[in-house]
Order: C-alpha cells, then structure tokens, then sequence
C-alpha cells in the first residue's frame, strides 16, 4: 500500500540525510547547480561549492518548518526572478484562525499550490498541507521531496476496487483530520493539469472529499463542514504550452521523468505577469455535479485574462491588430518557426479558451 501521509517532524533528518546518498537525487541536484541556475537558486560559486553548501544546510534541518524555510526562500526567488507581477485577490478576507479547503485550478504541477502558499504565508497563515497524484512519488526522491514540503499523497490506482477504495478513503481521512485540526489543505478541481486552458471540476474529486464524511452528514450538506474557497490562478506564459500541446495533439504517454522535466521547467522559466484569486466560499445545498459547476463559475469569472489571451483569440476567431499587443505577438510568433501550424493553432486555444469560457457562461 503506499504512503498516503508526508512525513513527519522526527523523520525529516533521517529522510534528508537518505537523499545525500542517493545518487539519482545527487545526480539531478548537480546537473541543475550550474552557472545558469546557481544564481537563480541564490546558491554562489561552482558546482562543486554549491554542492557542499548544499549538504552543510540538509544537515542542519530537523522539522518540516525548518525545510519549508529553505523552500520559501528559493520560492520567494522563483517570484522575483521569473514573475514580472504577482498579484492576489481576496486575499485580506480570508481569516487567519479558520481552516480552509482551497480548490485549484490546475495549470502547474507544483506552483498552482506553491503559489497560494507563498500568498497565505504572506499575511501570517499557516502553510497548506497539498494533494498530489500518486504519478509524483513513482520516483521516491521526489516523493521524498514533496512529502517534506507537507504534500500528501491521492492514489487511484490499486490491484482492486477495494484497494483503490481504501487508498481514497485514506486521503479523504487524511483530510478531515488535517481540517477538524485547524489547518488548511490545497486540492486541484480535477486529476491532471489543464491542457487546453478550460477549467473542469471533477465530480469525482469532490466525492472523495465526502468519503470520510458519510457517517456525518450527506453530500449536499459538506459545505457546512469545510470551508470551501475557490482559488483561480492565471499565467500570463505558461511554460509549458508546447508540452501541453506535443502530448494533446500526438496522444504521449508522459514518463517519470517528463514530470520531473515539467516541474522543473515549469518553477525556472519565465511566466510574464501571475494573479491569483481567493475566491468567496461556497455556501449553500449542492450535488456533486452542481458543486463543481459552482466551482467552476468561480474559478472562470475570476480568471485574469491577459494579452496573450486576448491576442490568441482574436487571431482564431476575430482579426487582430499585433501594434495592439506587442508582448503576445513576439511570444507566438517567436514559436512559429520551431512548430508546425496544428501545434501553433492548438497552442493559441490553450490561451483563448478561458476568454471563451468566460463567454459562454456569461452567455456573451
């Protein structure tokens, strides 16, 4: 059965002081401690130095506080050195002493969570436990990774339906606990990132949400029982469009190590101006269809279009002027010439469809 918890406080060391021998950690760490990323990792000098600095600071980590101090201060570099603008909203009316459920949109492996961390711990709220697939510890120093940065784990695979039962069953309890504790958990709206820029909420991830209530109250009263906020995020590049696409347009299979890639990727290159939105919380009698109808219209109205949105849609469906947008014209035709035009056309509804989203639920 696998490890559905992150770890725990007596375990950091010990699981800091296994990934120093692990060479394909080692090995990944010192291909990435190079001239070009040392100093965005705010780590000087040569490989070689970084590395042994490197290690003097694991040592030195006893707590998940500790490692999650480590994980700030290279996030608060991710923001200044490749987010022209971050920027929140409804921010100043969440209540630091009360636990929210926040639900994602999901347009990143990592920083869709890291995100909304990094802006909750801004005004002195606790950091989020975060809900990943069980895709991202298939390879277990990146579980270990991320079960240290308070990331736990939702399985839907199993040899049976009752293994897959008890595997959601155990995240579904995982997160009654974590929330009847006053803490705070970050789930995406649906299994995988969003590749084509629409916005879905599964029904399926909200009924496991209720899995460990059932004994307590039925479906439609769970809002009663957690604080529900939508959170919209919205980059104005998204690193990772011509992945998104090349795996939408000719079917692939993302490997392992494709998501290590991606979450690499996704944290060190540049994604123009960012806004997330707290949105208001989900009151009221719901479905599980209905709820995530109701997330979803939170998610899309709040979304922030940007020009790369509005330059992609105009050159599909109405007739653009690129004097207008200078930035999106140079991102898109930047691309032109290492893309065929089906991987370019996909790449621009990636960007249009949120405006069309918007649209159709406000029946423009």
């Amino acid at each position: 059965m696998i490890r559905i918890e992150p770890y725990k406080d007596d375990e950091v060391n010990k699981v800091l002081l296994e990934l120093l021998s692990d060479n394909d950690f080692l090995s990944f760490v010192k291909s990435n401690l190079n001239k070009s990323t040392s100093k965005f990792l705010s780590i000087p000098g040569s490989s070689f130095l970084a590395m042994q600095l490197f290690k003097s600071k694991i040592k030195k980590l006893h707590t998940i506080k500790d490692f999650q101090q480590q994980v700030k201060a290279v996030l608060a570099s991710v923001v200044k050195q490749t987010i022209t603008d971050f920027t929140t909203e409804g921010l100043n009316k969440l209540d630091k002493n009360k636990p929210y459920l926040f639900i994602g949109n999901h347009r990143d492996i990592t920083l869709d969570s890291a995100l909304c961390n990094h802006a909750i711990d801004s005004i002195g709220m606790d950091t989020t436990y975060n809900a990943i697939g069980d895709n991202l510890v298939s390879i277990k120093w990146m579980g270990d990774l991320l079960r240290l940065n308070k990331s736990f784990v939702i399985a839907r695979s199993g040899d049976s339906k009752k293994e897959i039962y008890m595997n959601l069953f155990k995240a579904s309890d995982f997160i009654a606990q974590r929330l009847s504790a006053n803490e705070s958990v970050w789930i995406a709206q649906k299994q995988g990132r969003s590749k084509d820029g629409l916005d879905k909420t599964d029904p399926a991830v909200l009924k496991m949400l209720h899995i460990a209530l059932r004994k307590k109250c039925a479906f439609e009263d769970i809002s009663k029982h957690y604080n529900i906020i939508p959170c919209s995020i919205s980059y104005e590049i998204d690193p990772l469009a011509a992945e998104k696409t090349k795996q939408s347009l000719n079917n692939e299979t993302k490997s392992k190590n494709d998501d290590i890639s991606h979450i690499f990727k996704g944290v060190m290159m540049p994604k123009g101006r960012v806004h997330l939105t707290f949105c208001p919380p989900v009151l009221g009698t719901f479905s599980p269809e209905e709820l995530a109808n109701e997330i979803d219209k939170s998610i899309i109205n709040n979304f922030k279009i940007w020009d790369t949105n509005i330059y992609a849609y105009q050159t599909l469906y109405e007739t653009v002027n690129d004097d207008e947008f200078p930035n999106a014209s140079k991102y898109f035709n930047d691309m032109r010439s290492s893309m065929t035009n089906d991987e370019l056309g996909d790449i621009m509804s990636q960007y249009a469809n949120p405006i069309i989203a918007k649209k159709e639920l406000n029946n423009e």
